[in-house]
């Protein structure tokens, strides 16, 4: 049994009522329902994976209280992580029109499968009968089967006998389940095969096997899987798939050609991406576009934008406190993760002192607006000194934790995880303790402090190291200095920003820049390589000149603890240029020094932290 409460699992490896128990909704802007396709943008460990898990009928049985054949939709959960569908070998056939063919057909016989084994996975509490057996064997038999046309294929023949003879004889609905989904898992390997072999020879090789579609296979058979009186009969089918990232690139011009056909009253879509999805193009080299064929959203946007500035901590508190009751600790939150009570003594002195200057050297509109934005980093300033002891600075409390995971509920999971053990550890919390039994009831603030120091040094120091390390082994020279390059521009953006806090500046909290230009594409590569990474998050904002919008990308507040930033509420914009991007991925101790000298000149808008203030 786990013996940590804040231990993270695959959705896919969970129970229903191990999802249901630990899920906390998002918000009513990442409600998917309905008869559309849906992308889901957001990086890794965002709820993508949970929020699709949810919607699967095992998950909704127990949220709706309802049987199978009641729900109001079908949902066919299933992940493109652990699959062998992005090979090499499609690189050969990918200007062929035989490539999108294969790629079609295994795309399909993939996701046959997968009905099959989500339908023996996530619907067996509502067809343990008789009569659902019955049902699903003469589905399987009438429309399943005799779609799979096998040709000449003597392999193909046999196995589509050998599973005939299999559902005909079955005495359980799993049996008929797994002979239907080995059928067509046969035919998915069947084609890999194909493509492992033709990888050995320069002459090309003719297919043989078995060729299924979407609209002669796939679909017709969905439409008829929802027919059935024990599903939720005449309701949608949501093809809830997972990680599409992962889908080589004339799969995803297949899944793309799907979208288009908008048949999502019937068979929809719901696609979640980690930001790396590669085209939007479809077999016929067209484009699909919001809204006309598919709704987007993106959960990192909705967490870190400014119209979300308090829903983002107060769903992480719901999900923290509901894995707490779940193990038995009362405890409140912000008592479970203090803060240190010597550090916001002195946090609060300072804005008690800054309330009392306001009326003398006022800043903001009010005397609390400026004890809230300069009291945390007066103190971070007086720390540095003559003795440069910024790193004494406590990262600690449930707020600054939560600001710290940057919109990732992943991240601060995983940090809660890693503090729980160390101070069971301190605690000397017997090995083995059960929910309920003796447990930590509090985290250290010395704890709290330094696993994200170290996350956040990992993040900036080994993670890098690793990605290049494996590039190298990889002969991709290209994409390694493209990460040497995206680190220097984090240390030199890190390093401004550092310079800013410590400044005199009328915002000082800065975690992120406009661009006040259009950056080479090689600039714009490095960015959006740090993008995809989790390094920024990419918004928009209006130019100074107020005539059209511009784009915007938010360093993670990970990193927070590595620069000695303050990562908490309100915080300011850097317009930059191209000139200032360029000094900062080739010599970053420069660009740093030359913004702290006010050399830079065209290159940074002063004004603009004045006036252009933004909540990031």
């Amino acid at each position: 049994m786990n013996t940590n409460p804040f231990k993270v699992y695959s959705p896919e490896e969970m129970s229903a009522e191990q999802v249901m128990k630990l899920f906390v909704p998002v918000a009513e802007s990442l409600e998917i329902g309905g008869p559309e396709h849906v992308f889901i943008h957001g990086h890794r460990g965002c709820g993508k994976s949970m929020m699709l898990r949810t919607m699967a009928p095992d998950c909704q049985m127990i949220a709706t209280g309802k049987q199978l054949n009641e729900l109001p939709y079908l949902g066919i959960y299933a992940t493109i992580k652990a699959t062998g569908l992005d090979v090499a070998e499609y690189d050969r056939l990918k200007d062929q029109y035989a490539g999108l063919v294969l790629a079609e057909h295994s795309l399909v016989s993939f996701l046959g499968s997968k009905v099959f084994q989500s339908v023996a996975q996530n619907c067996m509490p509502g067809l343990d009968t008789t009569h659902a057996r019955d049902e699903f064997r003469k589905f399987v038999l009438q429309d399943v089967l005799p779609r799979i046309q096998p040709g000449s294929d003597e392999r193909a023949i046999a196995l589509l006998a050998q599973a005939l003879t299999q559902i005909k004889d079955a005495q359980s609905m799993l049996d008929i389940l797994n002979a239907a989904s080995a059928v067509l898992d046969a035919m998915y390997g069947a084609a890999l095969d194909y493509l492992r072999r033709n990888s050995f020879t320069t002459e090309y090789q003719s297919y043989k096997g078995p060729l299924l579609g979407y609209r002669d296979f796939l679909y017709p058979v969905m439409c008829r899987l929802k027919s059935l009186s024990v599903m939720p009969a005449g309701k949608p089918i949501y093809v809830l798939l997972d990680d599409a990232d992962n889908l080589n690139i004339l799969q995803t011009q297949v899944l793309n050609t799907w979208v288009s056909y908008r048949t999502g009253r019937d068979v929809a879509f719901k696609i979640s991406t980690q930001l790396a999805y590669k085209t939007y193009l479809t077999t016929s080299r067209q484009r699909i576009e919001t809204p006309h064929d598919f709704r987007e959203i993106h959960v990192s946007s909705i967490h870190t934008g400014s119209s979300s500035a308090n829903r983002y901590p107060q769903w992480v508190e719901k999900v923290v406190q509901k894995r707490l009751n779940d193990f038995g600790i009362t405890a409140d939150i912000s008592d479970f993760f203090p803060e240190d009570e010597e550090q916001e003594d002195a946090i609060t002195a300072i804005a008690e002192s800054l309330k009392k200057q306001w009326a003398i050297k006022r800043r903001g509109y009010r005397a609390g607006d400026d004890a809230y934005r300069y009291a945390r980093p007066d103190y971070i300033k007086q720390l540095g000194g003559t003795s440069k002891n910024r790193s004494t600075y406590r990262y600690s409390g449930f707020q600054q934790l939560v600001h710290i995971s940057s919109g990732i509920i992943r991240f601060f999971l995983d940090n809660a995880s890693t503090m729980y053990a160390q101070q069971e550890i301190k605690d000397e919390v017997p090995t083995g303790d059960m929910p309920g039994g003796l447990s930590v009831t509090r985290i250290d603030p010395t704890i709290q402090d330094l696993v994200v120091r170290t996350a956040a040094d990992e993040l900036m120091l080994g993670g890098f190291d690793r990605l290049e390390q494996e590039l190298i082994a990889g002969v991709a020279t290209d994409e390694a200095k493209e990460l040497k390059a995206l680190r220097n521009l984090l240390r030199a953006l890190g390093g401004i920003f550092q310079e800013i806090l410590l400044s005199n500046r009328s915002e000082r909290r800065v975690f992120s820049i406009a661009l006040s230009d259009d950056p080479p594409d090689e600039i714009m590569k490095i960015i959006r390589l740090g993008v995809r990474n989790g390094y920024f998050y990419e918004a928009a904002i209006g130019t100074k000149e107020g005539k059209w919008r511009t784009r915007r990308y938010i360093m993670t507040r990970r990193l927070a603890p590595h620069f000695t930033l303050d990562p908490t509420g309100f915080s300011g914009y850097l317009f930059v240029t191209t000139e200032l991007l360029a000094m900062a991925i080739q010599n970053p101790k420069q660009a740093v020094v030359l913004f702290k000298e006010n050399r830079l000149g065209s290159v940074v808008d002063d004004r603009q932290l004045a006036l252009g203030l933004g909540n990031d």
